[in-house]
């Protein structure tokens, strides 16, 4: 799709005139729901415009998103902040756009090691998807490099801020902010207030209508597409047993093929561990559970054992 202007903005736009906003070209925002304080590093609050803004946008059928400014440094910090925004601010509510979480303390994080940066997003990412939201990653380009293992985030959609003239090709990102009060590309004011400003690259209201996320439930009449990841590395089959053959590598899609254990094209296909895959549907052998997808048949789970987790998906799979 082509790039989509949009706005990020908190209290310090307190008042800003979505409406007028709209008509400048502003297609969505994404509202800051709260942040952590910086006393502790725990207290957290909700933005004191956080219900305005939300208010406001939906009054002028503006798409919207939400974020969080988090100073977590561990998976249980990590995980607290994302249950206060989702009790406080996302219950009740739909958004259109991501939820994020905000990378950028210069306080606690800065000083945390990039496990410990790593572990604390896990923590938010991991708990809103089980509660069924789109989740991304905003921070600077320096930080998604230095900051963090970005090989255990791949999963998850990011948000990147460059103030530039040029989109910045790492990594993979659907939403680039390219100007805040620097801005190289155009005025840094939306109806009349100083706003960073971004790019959407991704149709997000289409995705996460049709999957049912943030909120939204999905109204289509068809069985919305059940969403696992591999516990252990898993056999892909032709069939919904182990009576079936296993599908080679050289059979699978050129996606799917990113995900197994071995690049020969004459092996059998196994996908790794934490694979994610789309069962377009779930079959039933005997006492085992298969997932159809587009790559062949995998098992879910037996009487004994679990192979595969039900989780709502963000953005990457293997099996599409």
């Amino acid at each position: 799709m082509t790039k989509v202007f949009g706005i990020d903005i908190s209290e310090f736009q307190k008042g800003i005139n979505l409406k007028t906003a709209k008509k400048q070209g502003v297609k969505f925002i994404i509202a800051r729901a709260g942040y952590t304080g910086s006393s502790n590093g725990i207290n957290k609050a909700v933005d004191n415009s956080f219900k305005n803004h939300y208010k406001n946008a939906k009054k002028n059928n503006i798409p919207i998103g939400a974020y969080w400014f988090s100073r977590a440094t561990s998976y249980e910090k990590g995980k607290e902040e994302a249950k206060y925004m989702y009790k406080k601010c996302l219950k009740g509510r739909t958004f259109e756009y991501p939820i994020a979480i905000d990378v950028e303390d210069s306080i606690y994080q800065r000083k945390a090691s990039k496990k410990q940066v790593t572990e604390a997003i896990k923590g938010f990412c991991e708990y809103l998807e089980a509660k069924g939201y789109y989740v991304s990653i905003y921070t600077n380009s320096n930080w998604f490099k230095n900051k963090m293992n970005l090989s255990q985030l791949k999963k998850y959609d990011k948000w990147v801020a460059n103030w530039g003239k040029t989109n910045p090709s790492t990594p993979e990102h659907g939403l680039w902010q390219f100007g805040g009060e620097t801005n190289l590309l155009r005025s840094n004011k939306i109806a009349g207030m100083v706003v960073d400003q971004d790019y959407a690259y991704k149709d997000y209201q289409k995705i996460i209508k049709e999957r049912g996320l943030n909120g939204y439930k999905n109204k289509s009449n068809k069985e919305t597409p059940k969403e696992y990841i591999t516990l252990y590395n898993m056999n892909i089959r032709k069939g919904p047993g182990t009576s079936y053959k296993q599908v080679l590598v050289k059979e699978l899609s050129k996606e799917s093929q990113k995900h197994v254990t071995s690049k020969n094209k004459n092996a059998k296909a196994v996908y790794k561990k934490g694979t994610r895959i789309i069962a377009e549907q779930v079959i039933k052998n005997k006492s085992s559970y298969w997932a159809k997808t587009t790559s062949g048949y995998v098992c879910i789970k037996t009487i004994r054992k679990r192979y595969c987790k039900k989780i709502w998906g963000s953005n990457m799979f293997a099996s599409f």
